[in-house]
C-alpha cells in the first residue's frame, strides 16, 4: 500500500479499527472471492470470510460516522442541484459553481465526507446513461444534457461526457473515488450489448463507492511492514470481491416510472442500508 495525505478520518480511532483489520487479513492462500460462494448462505464462515467481516464492519463504521448527513438520507433526497457539477463558465469559484453556490463534491481537506450524497451523485451519472441508452430526452435534460448532441458522439466519449457533466473535476481523493466507482457501471450501461438491470447497477455502484473510499483511508499510510504489492493487491481484491456479495441482495425500490432525482434517493438509501448491514455483527 503507498502513503498519501490524510483526507478524511484518517487518525481517527474508526479508521485505525479499519487499518488494523485489514492488515491483519492474510495476503497470501486463496480468498473467498477466488472460489464460488457457499450453496447454503446459513453455513458458518471460515476464518477467512471472518476477517474480511471485520474489515467491512470497520470500514462501514467509520464511513457511517464520517458521513456529512450522520448516515441518514435527508427527507425527500437531495435536490439534483445540489448533485451535478455547475457547467464550466456558468460563474463562482474556490469550489463555488454559478451564483456562488456550493459545489456538489467534496472541496477541501476541512470538508465533511459525502457517503450518502456521493453515491447519489455516481446514480445521477447512471440515470443519464440509462436515459441516453433507452432515448429519454427529457430525463436527460434534467442533468443539463441534450440527447441530440450526446447521440451523435462515439459512445466511449459519450462516458466521459456524462461524468464530466455529472461529476465533474476531481479536485480530492474522494472526488477521484467517486468517478472511479461510477466509470464502471456507465460503461457498462453504454456499451454492453444487454445493459444490467438499474437495481444491479444501483448495487454494484454502492459496493464500489464504500470500496473506493476505504480505499482512500487505508493507502493514507503502508497497512503493513512486510506486504508487498502483490499481496496489497490480492487483498484488496479480497475486499472488492466480498463487499459486492454483501450488498447484492439490498432490495431496490422499482425503478421502472423512477425520475431522476427518485433514482438519486434510491442510491443514497441503498448505501444506508448498505453500510447499516456491514455494520452489524456476523450471528
Amino acid at each position: 500500500m503507498g502513503t498519501s495525505g490524510s483526507y478524511g478520518g484518517s487518525g481517527s480511532a474508526e479508521w485505525s479499527a479499519a487499518h488494523d483489520a485489514f492488515d491483519a487479513l492474510p495476503g497470501t492462500g486463496q480468498g473467498p472471492g477466488d472460489t464460488p460462494p457457499p450453496s447454503d448462505p446459513a453455513d458458518p464462515p471460515d476464518s477467512q470470510q471472518q476477517l474480511l467481516d471485520d474489515v467491512v464492519q470497520a470500514l462501514a463504521t467509520a464511513l457511517n460516522k464520517d458521513d456529512a448527513d450522520h448516515g441518514t438520507v435527508p427527507a425527500g433526497g437531495y435536490p439534483l442541484s445540489a448533485l451535478i457539477a455547475p457547467a464550466r463558465g456558468s460563474g463562482g469559484g474556490g469550489g463555488e459553481g454559478a451564483g456562488g453556490a456550493a459545489a456538489p463534491g467534496r472541496v477541501g481537506g476541512g470538508s465533511q465526507r459525502q457517503v450518502l450524497k456521493g453515491s447519489s451523485r455516481g446514480a445521477a451519472a447512471l440515470a443519464g446513461a440509462y436515459a441516453l441508452r433507452n432515448g429519454d430526452a427529457a430525463q436527460l435534460r434534467e442533468l443539463g444534457l441534450e440527447f441530440t448532441e450526446l447521440s451523435s458522439l462515439p459512445r466511449r466519449t459519450q462516458v466521459s461526457r456524462i461524468l464530466q457533466a455529472v461529476l465533474g473535476d476531481a479536485g480530492h481523493p474522494d472526488e477521484a473515488a467517486l468517478r472511479r466507482a461510477t466509470v464502471k457501471h456507465v460503461k457498462d450501461i453504454l456499451l454492453a450489448a444487454e445493459p444490467p438491470t438499474p437495481e444491479d447497477s444501483l448495487r454494484g455502484l454502492v459496493a464500489e463507492w464504500i470500496y473506493e473510499l476505504g480505499l482512500v483511508e487505508l493507502q493514507s499510510q503502508k497497512a503493513g511492514d512486510n506486504l508487498t504489492p502483490e499481496e496489497a493487491v490480492r487483498k484488496q481484491g479480497w475486499l472488492r470481491s466480498w463487499l459486492q456479495r454483501r450488498v447484492r441482495h439490498i432490495s431496490v425500490p422499482d425503478t421502472r416510472r423512477m425520475t431522476v432525482k427518485e433514482f438519486t434517493t434510491a442510491a443514497a438509501q441503498v448505501t444506508r442500508e448498505a453500510l447499516r448491514i456491514l455494520r452489524a455483527q456476523r450471528s
